[in-house]
């Protein structure tokens, strides 16, 4: 599964293999993962250095003392191979709920809707109206609500 995050004011792009190796930005990253309280803290040691991370509700998330706000992304709202040209039906910083729809991509003379996983808001919309889009291009992001 792959994932576009933004931490604080990084950009990242993360993705997941099915073996559970960690690729951050194309390149491997050693990492573990213990859950301490569950559901809400874990112990994660990323390339020997050990950290704890909290969910602390909504995009907040605490690392090693320091509240980091995160917009998640996963793969389903990247575009798909031969996605073809897209349009948006979501605007920026407009409340979206889950099954809302987001956006268009046109391949083929074929038109696939893009909608919504969970309610949030439109944080960025990175692909220009009626541009051809790439497969593994980030359409859309939805900060939860």
């Amino acid at each position: 599964m792959r994932y576009a995050v933004r931490a604080g004011d990084r950009d990242l792009e993360i993705e997941v293999s099915p073996d559970g190796r960690f690729l951050v930005a194309g390149d491997v990253v050693a990492a573990d993962l213990v859950e301490v309280v569950r559901g809400r803290v874990w112990s994660v040691v990323v390339d020997g250095r050990a950290h704890e991370v909290a969910f602390l509700g909504g995009d907040r998330v605490w690392v090693d003392g320091d509240e980091v706000r995160l917009a998640i992304t996963d793969e389903r709202t990247l575009a798909v191979a031969g996605a073809g040209a897209a349009t948006a039906s979501a605007r920026q910083e407009v409340a979206v709920a889950a099954g809302d729809a987001l956006v268009t991509l046109e391949a083929m003379k074929m038109e696939n809707e893009l909608r919504a996983t969970h309610a949030g808001t439109v944080s960025q919309i990175a692909a220009a109206e009626g541009t051809k889009v790439e497969s593994g291009a980030l359409l859309i992001v939805v900060r939860s609500a």
